[in-house]
């Protein structure tokens, strides 16, 4: 209908004299002047309805971008000074409503969209087939950590399935070249784009699976828009990764591409450079690294054997090894000594004993009976069965009895009591 309205505008704009005369024909430039005055002066003031596709976010501030439908498209930009100011972040798969004018880039005589104002009108009908897919296979687990294979750091072949004719295919060889020259490599061309994509790229895992010795394969292509990258969304070519029995590398677009084979692959790589990269360590790094270790297990037997020798001499120090006399001769010297200590200490607690039993002796001689006699006391018994006399009353006047002394006994005679003072 626009292109009708144009085209309607520039016949009635152009002189058909001059169009059909030869002698008046017009330059490219004139042409495109007179198209560009047409659709500048008559598309003014539009809302235009479409996805988004291609989202290009320049560091400048402008955004450039396609707009499309089921059945065309066209390119379109906005500028910083619009940009800045919407409310959300353009991405591709958006369904948006866009206002602003028709311009004409002269040239190259292509017409774009120049966007001044845009409002989000839902979700692309590929973005909603993308996150419903990506839910359902989360939910069977198809994602999950537990199921990705370990990628093995030295293999002697690696696979690739890409497309022959691309940037990718060019820059995975030459890095594994580079990289590791000793490793083989299998290519398995494939194509990456359109609706028999997805079909080849499972047969080419297949036919690698089944043909060849790859211990991993790199599956990807170089960046393009989401319906670019579509095949790899398909349900079919995520399930044929997931149980593909060799460790799946995936390598789809750019840095910022995701697609549903990254989430089911083994390893994703944010390129196809990088998924050459981590496919296979380099041989000068596994040298530097076996070096490093030699030189590590080097330092660590050094350091246990001096500390092994610095306990032995401390052993040696501490026990005395020596010869069998000498370390006899050591034993008898302690046993001396340790004799002497005994007969030392037996002779001062021998001292000390004879001291206190003399002390003991001097003090039960000055408590015994005979030591008090010789202080001047006396003991009287009665006469003759020398019963001690104890009271005076024991014995009666005129009867006998016995003195005892400190130096003798003789008999006496009571001959009367005398009071007690």
């Amino acid at each position: 209908m626009i292109l009708g309205k144009i085209l309607t505008e520039i016949m009635r704009v152009l002189d058909p004299p001059t169009i059909v005369s030869k002698d008046k024909a017009v330059s490219v430039s004139e042409l495109t002047k007179q198209i560009k005055s047409v659709i500048e002066g008559e598309f003014t003031h539009l809302w235009v309805s479409g996805e988004l596709s291609n989202v290009v976010h320049h560091r400048s501030g402008h955004m450039y971008f396609t707009m499309k439908d089921e059945s065309a498209e066209i390119r379109s930009v906005m500028f910083r000074g619009f940009s800045q100011y919407l409310p959300f972040i353009p991405e591709d798969g958006m369904s948006v409503l866009a206002f602003g004018a028709l311009s004409v880039y002269e040239p190259r005589g292509q017409y774009q969209l120049m966007v001044k104002q845009m409002e989000a009108a839902g979700v692309g009908s590929l973005f909603l087939a993308l996150e419903a897919l990506k839910r359902k296979l989360s939910e069977e687990g198809l994602f999950d950590e537990s199921l990705k294979k370990p990628i093995p750091p030295f293999p002697k072949t690696v696979g690739v399935i890409t497309s022959s004719t691309g940037a990718a295919v060019r820059d995975i060889l030459n890095i594994l070249e580079r990289r590791v020259p000793h490793v083989s490599v299998c290519l398995r061309p494939a194509l990456v784009q359109g609706n028999e994509a997805a079909d080849d790229l499972i047969s080419a895992l297949k036919q690698m699976k089944n043909e060849s010795d790859a211990e991993i394969i790199i599956i990807g292509r170089g960046g393009g828009s989401l319906e670019d990258l579509w095949a790899f969304n398909e349900e079919k070519l995520a399930r044929a990764i997931s149980e593909c029995e060799i460790p799946v590398i995936s390598a789809v677009g750019h840095e910022t591409d995701f697609t549903i084979a990254d989430f089911v692959a083994d390893l994703r790589a944010p390129t196809p450079s990088a998924a050459a990269e981590l496919a296979a360590v380099p041989l000068t790094e596994i040298v530097g690294t076996l070096r490093n270790y030699g030189d590590k297990l080097t330092n660590q037997m050094g350091t246990i054997l001096n500390n092994a020798w610095q306990k032995l001499d401390h052993v040696i120090d501490r026990t005395g090894v020596q010869e069998p006399s000498q370390k006899i001769s050591r034993y008898i010297d302690q046993l001396t000594g340790y004799a002497e200590k005994l007969k030392r200490s037996m002779d001062i607690k021998m001292t000390l004993n004879q001291t206190q039993a003399t002390a003991m002796h001097e003090t039960l001689v000055a408590l015994s009976p005979r030591g008090v006699l010789d202080r001047g006391y006396s003991l009287a018994y009665t006469y003759p069965d020398r019963s001690l006399i104890r009271r005076a009353k024991d014995v009666k006047a005129g009867d006998s009895f016995v003195l005892e002394t400190g130096d003798g006994q003789f008999e006496a005679e009571k001959t009367k009591d005398i009071p007690k003072k």
